[in-house]
């Protein structure tokens, strides 16, 4: 008569065990899917901020050159090759630098701050910007949408010429980091796209970036002549292992010319060529010192 009841107590401990196994597997899948968004939330990074602003310094020293390279006006001087060189370089980091510093800090000043975790897998930094004598406040919002990140950085000025918060800029990058693009806007009182940046990562540097005006009008509200010039920095093989690729816009010649420059990245011997300024096709180079060099 004592066995029923045995095998209705083993039933039950049996239920216990069971209902002990689900529970506990409810808590690890519970536990591993916080820790797969804990995971998502710390690996997004922000992307290289060579990616919008590559460093230039091997051909600039920060002048404020105009838009044009004056091509045909350059005075064939000794030192003429790097400092040609130079001349082309200056338009761009000009562009990026001056007249588009603020969105430029911007994003630089992110690194220095954490995101905040806004849900539905978005992010976002807010600070103030570094280095001006205005005060301006960004906050830069970044979205995961499958295999990409969206990005977009919202300034707001404060104080003399202040303007109440806009879009500046907007982008996108692969969930690996490497690979993206940036569209920057020209300003508050113009806030059309101006300038974008494709770029492409290679190990812990970038590998290709490329500046392309976008611009449809210019200050007097006339179709941009200087629309599709673009600017291409890159990394190759060989002696010459990093390089500028130029399609320009001169104004003297109300044309494009191409230009393509390659140097060293250790000792700077380079060499550049461009058929509309030195009317051939052949390299002229440069030694480690600036100094114009036979070609090798």
């Amino acid at each position: 008569m004592g066995l029923p009841n045995q095998n209705l107590n083993v039933m039950k401990n049996r239920r216990v065990y069971v209902l002990a196994i689900l529970i506990a597997l409810f808590f690890a899948v519970s536990c591993e899917k916080s820790d797969e968004t804990a995971a998502t939330s710390n690996s997004l990074a922000l992307p290289l901020y060579e990616s919008m602003a590559i460093d230039f310094s091997d051909f600039t020293d920060n002048s404020n050159s105009g838009k044009s390279t004056a091509l045909v006006y350059y005075d064939k001087a000794p030192n003429g090759n790097w400092f040609f060189s130079k001349i082309v370089v200056d338009v761009w980091n000009s562009a990026l630098f001056t007249t588009l510093a603020v969105p430029v800090a911007s994003f630089k000043s992110a690194f220095a701050y954490s995101p905040r975790d806004l849900g539905d897998n978005r992010w976002q930094w807010t600070y103030t910007v570094d280095g001006f004598a205005s005060q301006y406040s960004a906050r830069l919002i970044a979205e995961v949408t499958g295999e990409e990140v969206l990005w977009k950085m919202y300034i707001t000025k404060i104080g003399i010429g202040a303007f109440e918060e806009f879009l500046w800029f907007t982008g996108s990058s692969a969930m690996d980091g490497n690979s993206g693009f940036w569209l920057l806007n020209e300003s508050a009182e113009n806030p059309e796209a101006m300038l974008r940046i494709d770029w492409k990562r290679t190990n812990d540097e970038i590998g290709t970036i490329r500046y392309t005006w976008v611009r449809e009008l210019d200050e007097q509200q006339n179709a941009d002549m200087f629309k599709d010039s673009y600017f291409e920095y890159g990394l190759q093989d060989g002696d010459f292992d990093a390089y500028f690729k130029a399609y320009v816009y001169e104004s003297s010649r109300q044309g494009f010319s191409d230009i393509r420059i390659e140097w060293n990245r250790e000792t700077f011997f380079g060499r550049v060529k461009s058929l509309d300024y030195f009317e051939d096709e052949e390299w002229h180079c440069w030694d480690g010192n600036g100094e114009d060099a036979p070609c090798q």
